[in-house]
């Protein structure tokens, strides 16, 4: 390994090491609100409107209604056409099918669909169950442009006020080329190629009177130690007409786009390579998955206020002149009026000089391994008014964290394993009202309630550190329950976990070994390890036997000790004890027998022991 990418798996790994989810939950069984798909969707497009889901798959739309008793309202065929099947073939291009890539909900009637139908793409309308192919003012059908030929291309749409935008090549090798479709009269806008160069993007959306576009595209560096791709954010207005006859005529008047830096700057370790966005409901921030080339993935965060203030005030790239008046990207003018130096700045020179720093100059978390690949972001109101944010991130393996921001430092509060075989999720969405996470994967879709309040019920203690904002303890009914707006009697502390807020109760260390023995009772001859099962892995845990403490053998899930023989430590008691942040927890006791040669259980144990073979307990240790 060189010099460079051992450094770099040092910065990882301190980062990583600062970040490991406090606990570690299985979810799979408890959730009931599941549909399977009919076969295996590689490619999915997902709209979600209240407790109903949309999924677009390979020639198929699923209407699905998910709630207690998750049931399929329709499933509607959409094929592809027979001619455009047979060149597809003929020409050996793969996926020869129609995928559909655009699910949006165009107005309070119609569904718009679009799919690559075996790369000649396609539009519909949707109506009850009646499609209509969408064709333009000159007879021919709506879809190239629109919709990518491949799945394969990263591709988003977007509808807002009857508007219609999208980024798809015209062609098959040719640029991609964002575009605006509008009713009821029909008119399009589009890029210029030489605006953006091979991008790839993320993701769309309006925020007041701009449409903000997120992408990653080739760098133009020549230089080979830099990072080929390049992250980037653009904006136009919603307003813009296209430019005048002379110039940019049906082309976007207001096209400006800005880096977007994703970097640890005193190190200079760059995340170059957008993989997601989530905007805030609020509209005042902008989250971020990005990678970098050596296996790096990280979360930035973004001031909405920044971005606009770069597009606002940063010279212009390349552009040495005096900046007219008014300002190239401007909103609220007519834009086929605008003067021939407004459109030719555009035209030309589109990129801002400044970068778009994250919040905080520098990444909210860094992973080197499992990377991020989703990302939704939750709003929650604590007890006492202060709001908080709860970013879920989708893994690669199908897990998903649950992490609370707190400034510029973050608190991983679990790790939630919810497939029950391990792979990539397609798409999350958020129900904030209602505390829902809707998940889509190739196998199915489901829901489950961000709120987990019942797994910290063990005590004050473990709710107030749980550091879960969802939650609190409720003085009365003694259990860690939702906040509510009406909540009282309640304690929490999501910012530092404070478990002196809790009401001091006497809790014997160790329970009395007459009538009701929580020890495990060990009795014979041969190996054993002692298991304790971790709860917290933000806690120190080891063993006490006879006055001394003793280190775990083993200290992942679960904090194991090696007995090599129980015959040479018989009348010996071990107790599992954790230490968090000064508070200290009794887990489970084994108790060794000197006679006998059984072994059995009190039904007060909460652990789980194995006993191994004396070889066997050998080669694991």
């Amino acid at each position: 390994m060189s010099l460079l990418g051992l450094f770099l798996s040092l910065l990882l790994s301190s980062a990583s090491s600062r970040t490991l989810p406090r606990l570690k939950l299985n979810l799979m069984a408890e959730i009931q609100e599941r549909f399977l798909f009919h076969s295996t969707e590689e490619y999915t497009t997902t709209l979600r409107e209240g407790s109903t889901v949309y999924v677009g798959g390979k020639e198929i739309l699923y209407q699905i209604k998910l709630e207690e008793a998750p049931s399929l309202i329709k499933k509607i065929a959409v094929p592809v056409d027979n001619k455009s099947m047979t060149n597809c073939q003929k020409e050996n291009l793969g996926n020869c099918q129609n995928v559909i890539m655009v699910l949006q909900r165009f107005n309070r009637t119609h569904l718009l669909l679009c799919g690559n139908n075996a790369w000649n793409p396609k539009c519909w309308s949707l109506i009850n169950d009646t499609f209509s192919e969408i064709i333009n003012g000159g007879g021919q059908p709506i879809g190239r442009g629109v919709c990518p030929f491949s799945p394969k291309h990263g591709f988003t749409s977007l509808v807002d006020g009857e508007k219609f935008y999208s980024v798809a090549p015209l062609y098959e090798n040719g640029n991609v080329n964002l575009r605006r479709f509008m009713k009821p009269s029909p008119s399009w806008l589009l890029s210029v190629d030489k605006w953006m160069r091979d991008p790839s993007f993320v993701g769309m959306s309006p925020i007041g009177e701009h449409v903000l576009f997120f992408f990653r595209e080739r760098n133009s560096a020549e230089n080979l130690d830099v990072d080929p791709w390049i992250s980037r954010v653009a904006r136009v207005c919603k307003d813009d007409r296209g430019g005048s006859r002379f110039q940019l005529q049906n082309k976007w008047a207001t096209f400006l786009k800005a880096r977007l830096l994703c970097n640890v700057p005193s190190e200079n370790v760059h995340f170059n390579r957008i993989q997601d966005v989530f905007v805030a409901q609020s509209g005042d921030r902008v989250y971020g998955i990005f990678q970098s080339n050596w296996n790096g993935s990280a979360i930035c965060t973004y001031s909405v206020e920044d971005i606009n203030n770069v597009f606002s005030t940063s010279m212009f790239k390349g552009f040495t002149e005096s900046i007219p008046d008014p300002r190239p990207g401007t909103c609220g003018t007519d834009t086929q009026t605008l003067e021939s130096n407004i459109l030719r700045m555009v035209e030309h020179h589109p990129e801002m000089e400044s970068p778009i720093h994250p919040i905080g100059k520098s990444p909210l978390v860094i992973k080197d391994e499992d990377h991020f690949k989703k990302i939704v972001v939750d709003s929650v109101v604590g007890f006492n008014g202060t709001v908080f944010y709860v970013l879920f991130l989708a893994m690669g393996d199908g897990k998903i964290q649950k992490v609370l921001e707190i400034g510029q430092s973050v608190f991983i509060i679990s790790e939630l394993t919810i497939l029950k075989e391990p792979g990539p999720i397609s798409s999350m969405s958020l129900d904030s009202e209602a505390k829902l996470l809707y998940v889509t994967t190739a196998k199915e879709v489901f829901r489950f309630p961000l709120r987990q309040c019942e797994k910290y019920n063990e005590s004050c203690e473990s709710c107030v550190m749980a550091r879960d904002p969802y939650c609190a303890w409720d003085v009365r009914e003694k259990n860690c329950v939702p906040v509510t707006p009406h909540s009282s009697y309640l304690i929490q502390d999501p910012e530092n976990g404070d478990h002196s807020k809790c009401p001091s109760e006497r809790v014997a260390f160790y329970r009395s070994s007459q009538g009701e023995d929580p020890a495990l009772v060990l009795e014979g001859l041969g190996s054993v390890y002692l298991s304790c099962p971790k709860q917290s892995h933000h806690a120190d845990y080891s063993w006490k036997m006879q006055g001394q403490t003793l280190e775990c053998s083993s200290n992942e899930d679960e904090c194991l000790f090696f007995i090599n023989n129980l015959a040479e430590h018989g009348g010996s008691s071990y107790q599992c004890v954790s230490n968090e942040r000064g508070h200290e927890q009794f887990h489970t006791s084994y108790l060794i027998k000197d006679s006998g040669s059984s072994m059995y259980l009190t039904r007060y144990s909460i652990a789980v022991y194995c006993v191994f073979m004396t070889a066997a307990a050998l080669l694991l240790h």
